[in-house]
């Protein structure tokens, strides 16, 4: 009967689709100001999301299945959007498109071909107004509330994201489209995404999976963070921007004041913010040491030095002061970060080439760290500095292989990281202090290249990409010595080469007028990272051991299928359903190295661990969402996800008086720092002509009880959050966006967040915070 059911509905859909009444619009694109024919620009069906692209000759026919209602976008890199209704149009066939050049460089995502929403693989887009309306000061926090995409806390900012399961260098985290910063902290107090403000982001772009494999190695997913760039303008402009926000709980301000203008040679951005924040209480009244103190100025020029021919220099300063930790050893005392980037774009460059881009940045970060509001800071009180640096490049050209896009390029990354702790024996004023190498002169160049090809076609479009990387890394011995000089440890086959090829496709099929299918394959290669090579001797995992780098650790590669559907319709609204497996080889993990080989040099801590293969681990999961059509006054959304991991073969370590007596087997172990099944929904209505907008929002996580035990991993329980925050309009100069989170006073914390160093307490989220934001434009 199941089948019956099921062939019954495959037969519908495609009868649907044949039998459906057709329509055939064709016509010409021209440049406005010249008269001249534009070819290569993408002609899509707002609705069915249908698209061809124009010949050489500016020509275009598309045939659509609902002539009811029919809106066409002509979308080029060279030119301004162009939106055209031809619901109610006579002339359907030999219509003319007139473009206007549109001077503003295009941002990554913008120009990669096949629209966003036509990808074979999940993707996530945020734009300003998220951004604007948050109460949040951390860009890992905010990125919580996108399916399948959640966050490690360790302290009151730093939250590291996770993707499907992916953590850490298993992502690649990015600024505009190149981009990458190595953090300082060995813990992460301080991943990529804690050095950009969130203020001033214009919008997020995450892929899931190890595909768009022209932006970098990508293995389990890219969250790229794009901050504004200023436009050029026809006549010289000026506007300002200014942002004021402040809170209850967690208490504190948030201000930042912009100024960008330009005319149409050369255009300018300057900003400066500054945030400082207290401690916080959760549900349960227990307050949380989570203040902290940042500072950031960024300045951007960019010259039109021809038509088609763009340059922007930025530079960003971001400062940190007495951020607190609680579930690390240590807490954020100083953090001084600058980002420099050059970035140069040509685009339409004759008939063939549709652009040229180039990139090339520094980031320098220089972290400091310490224990003094540690309860054993008074017996020994430690430093840590620590100097990161990441430079590279990017250079890429998109050109036309018949009706097909390829982008062919090469990029470069070269990570240097060193770093020292000196401690002082406060017991002992007579004993000198003690210094010891967290990472010593450590290093890894990344030379990749890589090709991606998209294929636009009436019913089917296809994407497929690939990258060869050669990964060389080396790194001065890993030593640790006693406060007599003994050698506690020490490693000096510290070189490693690994070639390195990744490989995936994808095909998106519009199997009827609004539904599409999609289906992707990929291989994602990535080698490891500093830490996971070179660390020496401390805790910077889940459990309590000191952790020990591996030079010759292998690259690790994710194999991974996904499949979606989508359906997109003007009265019923978007659904998109995904899922995805992951085999993953060469799997990355731990084991216990025996205190004959190596001791522990962190108190409290149950013994060594060093970081391994292991032949393989699996990860599987969903995502489902669904918006409600744009053109009604009230609008709601709902999305669910979850993700799962396991280890076919673990080992539980026995301990008894802090030794290991004992070792078991555990088949098919969840791996470790999982989140649980979640549902994220939202609802909102707009008054007075949209001018005022108040949204509802419920959040509901699962309990997580699949926990690893070879990591001694906690379950946690699960919990209900709700939100209100209302947006009123004033004016185009004045909008304020206001509301409460945690509505009910919740006392909760999320599986992924670390304990309370010393305990196994869990590190509560915020309590009830009210909250407002102001923005002003002129």
């Amino acid at each position: 009967m199941k089948r019956i059911v099921f062939l019954c509905l495959i037969l519908l859909i495609f009868t649907a689709h044949s039998s459906a009444q057709s329509v055939s619009i064709s016509g010409k694109v021209i440049d406005e100001a010249t008269n001249e024919p534009i070819h290569n620009v993408e002609v899509q069906d707002t609705f069915s999301k249908l698209g061809v692209t124009t010949d050489l000759n500016g020509n275009f026919i598309i045939k659509l299945d609902h002539p009811e209602q029919i809106i066409l976008t002509f979308s080029h890199i060279a030119y301004k959007t162009v939106e055209k209704d031809l619901t109610t149009s006579n002339s359907r066939t030999g219509i003319t498109i007139r473009m206007q050049e549109n001077p503003e460089e295009l941002h990554e995502v913008e120009i990669m071909g096949i629209s966003v929403t036509d990808k074979p693989y999940r993707t996530e887009h945020i734009d300003i107004t998220m951004i604007e309306q948050s109460n949040l000061q951390d860009v890992g926090a905010f990125l919580r509330g996108i399916p399948n995409v959640n966050g490690i806390r360790k302290g009151a900012m730093g939250i590291d994201p996770v993707i499907r399961g992916f953590k850490y260098s298993q992502l690649n985290v990015q600024v505009n489209g190149g981009t990458r910063i190595e953090g300082g902290c060995p813990n992460r107090m301080d991943p990529a995404t804690a050095h950009v403000d969130l203020s001033d982001l214009k919008d997020i772009n995450i892929v899931k999976g190890p595909f768009a494999l022209k932006y970098g190695v990508n293995f389990g997913g890219m969250i790229d963070l794009t901050t504004y760039r200023p436009l050029f303008y026809d006549q010289y402009q000026t506007h300002v921007k200014a942002l004021i926000g402040g809170q209850t709980n967690h208490a504190g301000f948030k201000t930042k004041v912009g100024v960008n203008g330009g005319n149409r040679f050369m255009n300018y951005n300057v900003t400066g913010s500054w945030k400082k924040y207290g401690d916080y209480k959760a549900g349960n009244n227990e307050v949380v040491p989570a203040s902290l103190e940042h500072q950031s100025y960024s300045a951007m020029l960019g010259f039109r030095v021809a038509k088609k021919h763009t340059i922007y220099a930025d530079a960003d300063i971001m400062k940190g002061f007495n951020v607190d930790f609680p579930a690390l050893p240590m807490d954020e005392r100083k953090d001084d970060t600058k980002l420099f980037s050059l970035n140069y774009m040509a685009v339409d460059l004759g008939r063939s080439i549709n652009f040229i881009r180039f990139k090339a940045y520094l980031s320098d970060v220089n972290h400091e760290m310490d224990n003094k509001n540690r309860p054993f800071s008074d017996t020994v009180v430690a430093v840590s500095t620590i100097h990161a640096r990441n430079m590279g490049g990017k250079l890429g050209v998109n050109f036309n292989i018949g009706k097909a896009k390829m982008e062919a390029g090469a990029d470069y990354e070269n990570i240097f990281k060193d770093g020292m702790r000196l401690k002082h024996l406060i017991m002992q004023p007579m004993l000198p202090s003690k210094v010891e190498d967290l990472w010593n002169i450590a290093s890894i160049q990344n030379l990749g290249v890589f090709a991606e090809y998209q294929l636009t076609g009436q019913e089917i479009n296809w994407i497929v990409s690939a990258r060869f990387d050669i990964n060389n890394a080396n790194s001065d011995p890993l030593t640790r010595k006693a406060m007599n000089g003994d050698v506690v440890y020490q490693n000096e086959d510290t070189k490693s080469q690994y070639a390195n090829f990744s490989i995936s496709g994808g095909i998106t099929w519009h199997v009827a007028e609004h539904s599409d299918l999609m289906v992707a394959l990929g291989r994602g290669t990535r080698s490891p990272d500093v830490t996971e090579r070179f660390i020496i001797l401390l805790p910077v995992g889940y459990d309590q051991y000191d952790y020990l780098g591996n030079p010759q650790l292998k690259p690790e590669v994710n194999n991974e299928l996904d499949l979606g559907y989508r359906f997109n319709h003007q009265k019923f609204g978007n659904i998109e359903l995904s899922g995805f497996y992951s085999y993953v080889t060469n799997y990355i993990s731990t084991e216990v190295v025996p205190p004959s080989e190596v001791k522990p040099q962190t108190k409290g801590v149950l013994g060594v661990k060093r970081f391994i293969n292991i032949e393989k681990a699996s990860l599987t999961g969903f995502e489902f969402s669904y918006i409600t059509p744009s053109n009604y006054s009230w609008s709601a959304g709902l999305s669910a996800a979850y993700t799962t991991g396991w280890n076919p073969e673990a080992i539980k370590y026995v301990y008894d008086n802090g030794q290991v007596v004992d070792e078991e087997v555990i088949k098919n172990d969840p791996l470790p720092e999982i989140p649980p099944f979640e549902i994220n929904l939202n609802g909102s209505y707009k008054f007075f002509k949209q001018k005022l907008v108040p949204t509802l929002r419920l959040r509901y996580a699962a309990a997580q009880n699949r926990v690893s035990e070879s990591y001694g991993e906690l379950s946690t329980s699960g919990f209900i959050t709700l939100g209100l925050d209302i947006k009123y309009e004033f004016n185009k100069m004045l909008t304020v966006y206001a509301g409460v989170s945690n509505l009910t006073n919740v006392a909760y914390y999320e599986h992924l967040n670390r304990r309370i160093i010393g305990s196994n307490a869990p590190l509560y989220e915020v309590g009830r915070v009210f909250y407002a934001n102001l923005i002003f434009k002129l």
